[in-house]
């Protein structure tokens, strides 16, 4: 597949952080309006090996069936430096550590996986909502240092520990998995017992 049928949003897009408290309604509208269609997306893209019930074993088929699409690629020399250069802007100590990763493994995936990874991570919020309706989507505009600030997220606040659920920063780390072969058509699934634990307050003692 050369072409992935994604829709951006019909208005001039920035970087979460810089959004204003406007800006961020408008995305979260648009992105939430966007669910079923992208949805239907994903069920056309899988021609059939997915059967997205929304039930915690679907997560199963369709990850092995996202590791079999995605393609790992080298990165050119020139996406190397591209990306060593982004790096600077960080503290030396995390510019040698993210330096000595990419060297050691100088992957990535295609940005059609990118894609298709985006509305997984949809799917993956429905299905949690699915199965336990007192989780919403939601977005934070305050505090500013809030690491998902003005992003779509799960949310369930009613337990001891709030429970939060980035599912876009889940499937870009799961993306990172990926590159590294240390992800298996488990990892979705695994991820959501354990949020399905944080949603019904169970805690494994440490003792255990």
């Amino acid at each position: 597949m050369e072409e992935y049928p994604w829709e951006a949003p019909p208005f001039e897009m920035k970087a979460f952080d810089d959004m204003s408290k406007k800006e961020a309604k408008q995305f979260f509208d648009w992105y939430v309006s966007q669910i079923p269609e992208r949805i239907k997306v994903l069920e056309e893209v899988t021609e059939g090996y997915v059967t997205l019930d929304f039930t915690k074993e679907s997560l199963i088929d369709l990850f092995s069936w996202f590791l079999d699409f995605v393609t790992i690629r080298e990165l050119t020399e020139e996406e190397i430096g591209s990306l060593l250069e982004e790096f600077r802007q960080y503290p030396d100590h995390v510019y040698q550590d993210e330096k000595k990763t990419l060297l050691a493994n100088p992957v990535d995936l295609e940005q059609i996986d990118y894609a298709v990874a985006m509305d997984i991570a949809i799917y993956y919020g429905e299905t949690i909502i699915k199965n336990y309706p007192q989780v919403k989507w939601t977005y934070f505009t305050k505090p500013k240092s809030y690491v998902y600030l003005n992003e779509p997220i799960l949310s369930y606040e009613e337990t001891e520990f709030p429970y939060e659920r980035n599912p876009r920063s889940l499937m870009r780390i799961l993306a990172h998995r990926i590159k590294d072969k240390e992800a298996t058509e488990m990892s979705l699934y695994d991820t959501f017992l354990m949020d399905e634990k944080d949603i019904l307050g169970i805690f494994d003692d440490p003792e255990d």
